[in-house]
């Protein structure tokens, strides 16, 4: 803008000042400082433009080095260990950490911390925490040679609706301040593999976004007390092992990482940054945390509804049954197939799919109408069976065997896993079928609930199709969350499958396993029915067939006359 005053005299001065003006950083502008202290949770918000200097203070004369944690809910946040905010001396990330090595009579430490968000207006919620830790204790991230920290203690992770990965930087033994010379890094070239790496996660409430419910994760994920106590222990690593762990993900599920190194031969321990995720974004709004597919959730309530008659009535109406284990069945198959050999979207996929598994079900319908064997078509009923069973098999613990990292190994065992059960029960072709309809039925029944409860029992069954169609997630390690939703609705499945099934037997009993071939059914009512009346001649209807035709006509009488 020009000011009222101004004249042509002082243009020369206004537009040096004003090109002055622009070289002042807007950081400097805001500039702000915050004493912590040691141990203590402080609540930060960082408005448009603040850059926060953040002082340690008092620091014992016993510990060797200090680390910052800085966390927000979703928005990145910047932390240096200089004022000009260096690339090798800055992180960015929505949870960051800083470790300072500290210098002989070093008592106090300044840290910077800065907000990315400066430009959208948007103020940012951060919650920081300091620690200290002695000479003994082992120095996380020290044996950093792949980002740009010197000491990094953070865990870098990256998400994708598929998989979370986990990457970490090795430590170094703990040693006092300032030593003549560092200890070497306990790493995969080092003789002595002392140092163990053990990933824990914690579980959020189910489809949780609180802030409150993130913070006190964040508390129980600190400290390596805390995090034995409150978190899960994933995997036991040590330096002759690549420092990082792919997982499987689940999209609004918030999770909390952490590493704990420990020194076995001084019997200490040192934690990392905790860093957590919600395998989706917070800003989209088309698949984001805060998207509801209402497409999907129509879909699983329509299955539950055929679920339920499955559950109660699937073996009584036997045609409606083989229709629908042969949608199913059909569906999943083409699904793999072409999600493996195709890009097309997720939408296209499931349409084409749905539309063959239509033929599917009503090929295996016209199969049972006219061949009429019971055997053949229900095998294909306790297929489908077999492969509910087999997925849950390898979505527990069992599946995260080294083993089954191999593909051929783990497509093998699974498929023995899908037989198992029509193969003991093959012979009890009724049992087999009614089985089938309850676990089934049930199983989609608990489906439409998990749509509106967001809870895990539906990736039950994606595992296996992922599994089969994403590359490289054979690596993937296995570790839902099982909280009071999962286990209400897991009793609600046992309970349905239960009365399903014996609601079915008492239907059926005194009645024939199964219903007559309708094809044989057709031609002995073909064979039955009485033969039509000639209309014309009605007196020839009860004539026995051996009659011949012409009895009662005279017999014509041909005479040859010789010509002589």
């Amino acid at each position: 803008f020009i000011p009222a005053s101004y004249s042509p005299k002082m243009g020369c001065w206004y537009i040096v000042v004003v090109f002055l003006a622009t070289l002042v950083p807007t950081e400097a502008r805001n500039r702000s400082a915050i004493l912590i202290t040691q141990d203590t949770w402080t609540n930060i918000t960082l408005r448009p433009g603040d850059m926060l200097d953040v002082t340690l203070s008092n620091i014992s004369v016993n510990a060797s080095y200090t680390m910052l944690h800085v966390h927000s809910m979703h928005k990145t946040v910047v932390a240096s260990l200089s004022p000009d905010y260096h690339t090798y001396s800055s992180i960015n990330n929505s949870d960051v950490g800083l470790l300072t090595l500290l210098e002989k009579g070093q008592s106090s430490v300044i840290w910077y911390v800065n907000s990315t968000t400066n430009d959208t207006g948007d103020s940012v919620t951060i919650w920081t925490i300091a620690l200290e830790h002695n000479s003994s204790d082992p120095i996380p991230g020290a044996c950093n040679q792949e980002f740009p920290l010197d000491n990094d203690p953070n865990i870098h992770l990256h998400y994708n609706l598929y998989e979370t990965t986990l990457q970490f930087q090795f430590s170094n033994i703990g040693f006092p301040r300032q030593p003549k010379r560092i200890p070497e890094c306990d790493q995969r070239s080092s003789v002595d593999h002392r140092l163990k790496y053990e990933v824990y996660q914690y579980y959020l409430p189910e489809h949780d976004f609180s802030q409150t419910s993130l913070l006190d994760g964040l508390k129980k994920m600190t400290h390596p007390t805390d995090i034995k106590a409150n978190g899960h222990l994933i995997k036991t690593l040590d330096s002759k092992k690549k420092p990082n762990l792919t997982l499987v993900s689940f999209k609004g599920q918030g999770v909390i990482y952490n590493v704990i190194v420990r020194d076995p031969k001084m019997n200490t321990s040192a934690s990392y940054i905790p860093v957590h995720t919600y395998a989706c974004s917070f800003t989209d709004t088309v698949a984001g945390c805060f998207a509801d597919n209402d497409v999907a959730k129509g879909l699983c309530t329509i299955a539950g509804v055929i679920g339920l008659f499955l559950c109660f009535a699937g073996h009584r109406y036997f045609k409606t049954e083989l229709f629908i284990f042969g949608f199913l069945a059909t569906l999943l198959i083409t699904f793999i197939v072409i999600s493996m050999y195709s890009d097309e979207t997720f939408a296209v996929r499931v349409a084409i799919s749905c539309v063959v598994a239509v033929v599917g079900g009503i090929l295996l319908t016209l199969f049972w109408w006219r061949i009429g064997l019971a055997v053949l078509c229900v095998l294909l009923v306790g297929l489908v069976l077999g492969y509910l069973f087999a997925s849950i098999i390898f979505f527990t613990p069992f599946g995260n065997l080294t083993i089954w990292e191999n593909n051929f190994n783990y497509g093998m065992s699974f498929a023995c896993g899908i037989m198992l059960i029509p193969v003991f029960l093959l012979f009890f072709t009724k049992t087999l079928s009614i089985v089938s309809c309850a676990v089934v039925g049930s199983y989609a029944v608990i489906l439409a609930f998990d749509a509106y409860l967001y809870t895990t029992l539906s990736y039950i069954i994606l595992h296996p199709i992922k599994r089969a169609v994403v590359q490289d997630y054979n690596i993937a390690y296995i570790s839902a969350p099982f909280q009071v939703k999962d286990y209400i609705l897991v009793a609600l499945w046992a309970v349905l499958s239960i009365l399903g099934a014996a609601c079915q037997f008492y239907l059926q009993r005194g009645k024939e396993d199964f219903p007559e071939c309708p094809y044989e059914l057709y031609r002995k009512s073909r064979q039955k029915a009485p033969p039509q009346q000639n209309i014309q001649h009605p007196d020839l209807h009860n004539r026995d067939e051996t009659e011949p035709l012409l009895s009662n006509q005279e017999t014509n009488r041909y005479v040859i006359n010789h010509v002589t």
